[in-house]
C-alpha cells in the first residue's frame, strides 16, 4: 500500500501566495483611496468653515489691537487669495489665504448705501505711522489642508479678495468680491508692503478707496485635491451673491448638476 503524501505542492503554494498578494494589494488600494477621500472631504469642509467663520467674526467683532487712532472701529474682514508673501516675508507658494481686520472711523453718523459709507469711514487693513505701514488689526492665516488648492472653474489658481463688511448704522453685513486673472494688483501685496515705504505702500494706503473694483456677485471656488495637477473630481464651494451670513457659503455635491467645477 502506497503511503499518502502530506503538505502542499510548489504549484499550490505559488497559487496561494499569488491570491493572497492580490487580496492584500486590493485591501491596501482600498484603504489608500478611502484615506485620500477622507482627507479631501476634510479639506473641503475645513475651507467652507473658514469662509463661514468670516461672518461670525464680522458679526461678533473683537477689540482691535490698538494700532492707529483711538477713534477707529473694526467693520469686518478682508480675505485675500494669492498674496505674494506670507506674514514673515517668505514667498507664498502653498496657497495660504489671509484674513485681515478691516478698520475705519468710529465717529459720526454714517448712513446711505454701503458703497458711500465705505468711502466715508476710510476703511483699510493697514495704518500708517512714521511713513511706514502696519496692520490695523488682527491677521489670520489659512492654508488649505492636505495640499489642496483653490482654483477657478477653468482650473486656474484663484486670485481675488472678499470684503465682508458691516454697515455702521444698520448693522447689515454685505459681501463684496474682487477677482482677477493674476496677482499683479496691489491688493496681493499687503504683506510685503507692511513696514515699507514707496509705491507699494501708497497703493495699500488707498486699498479700499473709490470701491477699487469690488462688486456684488456670486463666486465659485473649486477645491482641487491634487494640488497643481489637473483633476476632474473637484468640489464646488459657492458663496452666493452678497451673502449676509454664514448660510451664504454652500458646499455643492460632487455629482450634482449644479457643480460648476467638474
Amino acid at each position: 500500500m502506497r503511503e499518502k503524501r502530506h503538505g502542499f505542492t510548489l504549484v499550490e503554494i505559488s497559487l496561494f501566495l499569488a491570491i493572497t498578494g492580490l487580496l492584500f494589494a486590493g485591501v491596501i488600494v482600498g484603504v489608500q483611496n478611502s484615506m485620500f477621500q477622507q482627507r479631501y472631504n476634510d479639506s473641503v469642509q475645513s475651507f467652507a468653515e473658514f469662509l463661514r467663520s468670516i461672518y461670525s467674526q464680522t458679526s461678533n467683532v473683537q477689540n482691535s489691537n490698538g494700532k492707529g487712532r483711538s477713534n477707529r472701529a473694526i467693520y469686518g474682514r478682508l480675505v485675500v487669495f494669492g498674496e505674494n508673501k506670507k506674514l514673515n516675508g517668505d514667498t507664498n507658494d502653498n496657497g495660504t489665504i489671509f484674513a485681515y481686520d478691516v478698520v475705519g472711523d468710529a465717529d459720526g453718523a454714517f448712513s446711505g448705501d454701503i458703497e458711500s459709507v465705505i468711502k466715508r469711514v476710510d476703511l483699510n487693513v493697514v495704518v500708517e505711522s512714521d511713513s511706514t505701514l502696519d496692520y490695523a488689526g488682527n491677521v489670520d492665516e489659512y492654508t488649505p489642508r492636505w495640499s489642496a488648492r483653490i482654483q477657478t472653474t477653468s482650473n486656474q489658481p484663484f486670485y481675488g479678495a472678499i470684503l465682508v463688511v458691516r454697515h455702521p448704522s444698520s448693522g447689515t453685513i454685505h459681501t463684496l468680491v474682487k477677482t482677477s486673472s493674476s496677482n499683479s494688483d496691489g491688493i496681493y501685496k499687503i504683506n510685503n508692503s507692511v513696514n515699507t515705504s514707496g509705491s507699494n505702500a501708497a497703493t495699500i494706503k488707498n486699498l479700499l478707496d473709490n470701491w477699487n473694483g469690488f462688486t456684488n456677485k456670486e463666486i465659485d471656488f473649486c477645491l482641487n485635491p491634487n494640488g497643481n495637477q489637473p483633476s476632474q473630481t473637484r468640489r464646488n464651494i459657492r458663496m452666493i451673491d452678497n451673502a449676509r451670513n454664514a448660510s451664504g457659503v454652500e458646499v455643492i455635491d460632487l455629482d450634482s448638476a449644479d457643480n460648476r467645477c467638474r
